[in-house]
């Protein structure tokens, strides 16, 4: 009989290969807007834990500030997925390799979560390099992408 620490190796040795196997597969852009989503989500939750938060009125860790900006970023995900389908419907009809609209979504993202990424730097009062954030702001104006309603 299979001791039960091995059937737990191996079934987190199963999900960790499904999990590189399905990075491994994805363009570099949607891997690097993943990595920042993490990065961004990071220092928010660090922000509420020193009472720096922008997204609460009292400054600290909340639950339901956490739970929404998940839900943001996978509303942002299924916005790239529509990018997604948007190129390979364009790869099928034409017959060429295209992925231009995912670049430009996944690239606006990138820019998008690492302003978010540096307001939050900020808050916590870390000096930010005005290169890096000037980079940002360049890459967020290509975008020409609409304010949301308000």
């Amino acid at each position: 009989m299979e001791h039960v620490w091995d059937k737990i190796v191996k079934a987190v040795s199963a999900a960790a290969g499904a999990v590189i196997g399905f990075f491994s597969g994805m363009p570099p852009l949607v891997i690097v807007l993943l990595g920042v989503m993490c990065l961004d989500y990071v220092t928010g939750l660090i922000c509420g834990a020193m009472g720096k938060s922008t997204k609460t009125e009292h400054g600290k860790l909340s639950s339901k500030a956490a739970f929404d900006g998940l839900k943001k970023k996978a509303v942002i995900l299924l916005v790239v997925l529509l990018a997604v389908l948007i190129d390979y419907t364009v790869t099928v009809g034409a017959g060429v390799d295209f992925a231009a609209v995912t670049g430009a979504t996944c690239l606006w993202f990138i820019a998008s979560e690492g302003l978010s990424i540096l307001e939050n730097a900020a808050a916590l009062g870390v000096k930010i390099p005005a290169v890096l954030r000037r980079a940002l702001e360049i890459m967020q104006d290509k975008g020409n992408v609409d304010a949301p309603p308000q």
